[in-house]
């Protein structure tokens, strides 16, 4: 007999261990935790904000998909794979890929090449911009077209239960340049002969594909772990190659410290996809001459208490910085600073340049737009980006500031390659397909719903909120009209527009009165009552307490970034950085 909980607790707790189990899954396939790597309950818990409970069902879940091994007293460990393991693993993938590509090809080849096409284009992109995080899942969702177009349902399904483990291994070859050209030009092969309508080739530039990279693993497996694990890294000593390496390029001292305070902030908040694994895309900005080594910086209209600063192509923490700044001028004369800023680029972590006004003592807001990802409520394109909005809150003297960076989107978009990877279902009311109706199935998505779901208009309208002031006040692109981040093309300036405000509390009823209300309204969060198995927390609590553990403990560079750095030390002869185990 089945029984139905009617009370809450069930549905948060599963809420809260689906939740953890996403975040775990997502670190163990794209190589954040290393095989192996022991999962302690105790330090999930601080990394996620959540009860142990939650965490313990989530790797049990995980264990159930082979990503997590439990020994007997149940402590938990990434999954490990033995050279025997990875050949009998390419040996079903060469069943079962080989198979589908034949069906696919055989029941309409026309139609796989149509899906095929723009995965290659896209792998190539990537492949050329250096990005093999990308190529990765572009990687992935080519070899899941094949068991789509095949038109057996058994083939995907045993397909699926091996695609996290093939996925693991696959993101972390990626972080070799050689194997991922590689596997640009086999996906290219195998789609020419899939036109030609050559089943017979097809599959057999397939299955050498997949021989090949079986014979990478196992070599990979077989390599030293400081050659493939995360690299450690004290904050001083990145802050030093940064500074020699933008001196190298011949870019000013001020775009070298903004971008430290912009990447510091994100790398030692866990914002790490914002931190500093994004230093070798803007050092090739600044080579390349997208980014400005000499922004001319200056303010070109203004009244008042408000301003708009003409970037000139700076690197985008450079410009904001400097709009920080400037509005916190603005501020100390009115009691409110607001700037406007175009001619910038990607800024990282929008919550660095909230947190600074807040630093100074005032009250910060900082918004930006981006490359279109998100449909509107109801809508059937991508129209805006995730459009971050920043708050940040001065809370009296020794506390860090209250906390909010947020995206407009209802999930981030490698939630959706990461879901495909796996072949499981997104959330209702995240994704759509092409035509804006709603999804589960990451294969058939194609764009991100605005953050609120059946309520969406309220995620599209604080989108569309960032959209007007980072755009209209600066008469800066919007998000459909933004050249991409990645691209092969990086001597072309975005133009990028953001927007950065400043309030004094001083001005308002005084600091000291500011502050105490803003302490007061915390630790009432803090103290508040918790649904069974939660956690309740502040906005910012989380990413302080990271902080706290990554400056004593250093940050984490994942090698491909460390690889690129080092090319770039032996390129212009400066000292290298200097790396231990993550």
């Amino acid at each position: 007999m089945v029984q139905i909980s009617l009370s809450g607790e069930g549905g948060e707790r599963q809420k809260l261990s689906a939740r953890a189990h996403d975040a775990i899954r997502e670190r163990i396939v794209y190589g954040e935790f290393e095989l192996g790597r022991v999962l302690r309950e105790a330090e999930l818990s601080d990394a996620l904000g959540m009860s142990k409970s939650p965490i313990r069902e989530a790797l049990v879940q995980l264990q159930n998909e082979g990503l997590v091994e439990m020994s007997a007293n149940r402590s938990a460990r990434v999954f490990t794979l033995e050279p025997g393991d990875i050949t009998a693993l390419g040996e079903m993938r060469a069943l079962l890929e080989g198979q589908a590509i034949r069906l696919a090809v055989e029941s309409d080849g026309d139609a796989l090449a149509r899906a095929l096409a723009p995965l290659v284009q896209e792998g190539a992109e990537a492949a050329a911009a250096g990005n093999r995080e990308l190529c990765s899942r572009i990687d992935q969702n080519f070899h899941q077209a094949l068991f789509e177009a095949c038109g057996n349902r058994y083939l995907m399904q045993t397909y699926q239960v091996l695609a996290s483990r093939i996925q693991s291994l696959r993101a972390r070859l990626a972080r070799e340049r050689d194997r991922v050209g590689k596997a640009v030009d086999d996906h290219r092969a195998v789609l020419e002969a899939v036109r030609e309508g050559d089943a017979d080739m097809a599959e057999r530039i397939l299955r050498r594909h997949i021989d090949d990279n079986t014979e990478a693993y196992i070599a990979w497996v077989g390599r030293p772990a400081d050659e493939t694990a995360p690299r450690r890294v004290a904050l001083e000593e990145i802050e030093r190659f940064t500074r020699a390496a933008t001196a190298a390029i011949g870019a000013e001292d001020a775009t070298a410290e903004a971008m430290i305070r912009a990447l510091g902030h994100a790398s030692l908040h866990g914002v790490d996809t914002h931190g500093y694994r994004l230093l070798p895309h803007y050092l090739e900005g600044l080579e390349k001459g997208r980014l400005n080594r000499h922004p001319d910086l200056r303010l070109i209209a203004g009244k008042g208490a408000v301003a708009v600063l003409d970037g000139g192509d700076a690197q985008g923490a450079r410009a904001t910085y400097e709009a920080v700044d400037r509005a916190l001028d603005l501020a100390r004369t009115h009691g409110i600073g607001a700037v406007a800023i175009r001619g910038s680029s990607h800024f990282g972590a929008a919550g660095a340049y909230a947190t600074a006004i807040a630093e100074a003592g005032m009250v910060g807001l900082c918004v930006c737009n981006s490359d279109p990802f998100v449909r509107l409520h109801g809508g059937a394109e991508r129209f805006h980006g995730t459009n971050p909005i920043a708050f940040a809150a001065p809370a009296g003297e020794g506390q860090p500031p209250w906390l909010l960076d947020m995206a407009t989107s209802a999930i981030p978009f490698n939630k959706v390659q990461l879901s495909r990877a796996l072949g499981i279902e997104l959330p209702e009311g995240t994704a759509s397909d092409r035509n804006g109706v709603d999804v589960t199935a990451p294969a058939l998505s194609d764009m991100l719903a605005p953050l609120g779901a059946a309520f969406g208009y309220k995620g599209a309208g604080l989108a569309g909120v960032s959209e007007i002031l980072s755009s209209a006040l600066s008469d800066a692109p919007l998000s459909r009209e933004i050249a991409p981040m990645i691209s092969d093309d990086m001597a072309t300036p975005r133009g990028l527009g953001a927007f950065v405000l400043a309030l004094d509390p001083e001005a308002f009823m005084g600091r000291a009165a500011f502050e105490d209300v803003v302490h007061r309204y915390r630790e009432g969060i803090r103290g508040s009552a918790t649904a069974p198995g939660g956690t309740v927390m502040a906005a910012g609590d989380r990413e302080w307490a990271e902080a706290r553990r990554r400056r004593r403990a250093g940050i984490t560079l994942d090698p491909t970034a460390v690889a690129a750095l080092a090319a770039f030390a032996q390129r212009y002869d400066i000292v290298p950085l200097d790396h231990g185990p993550g």
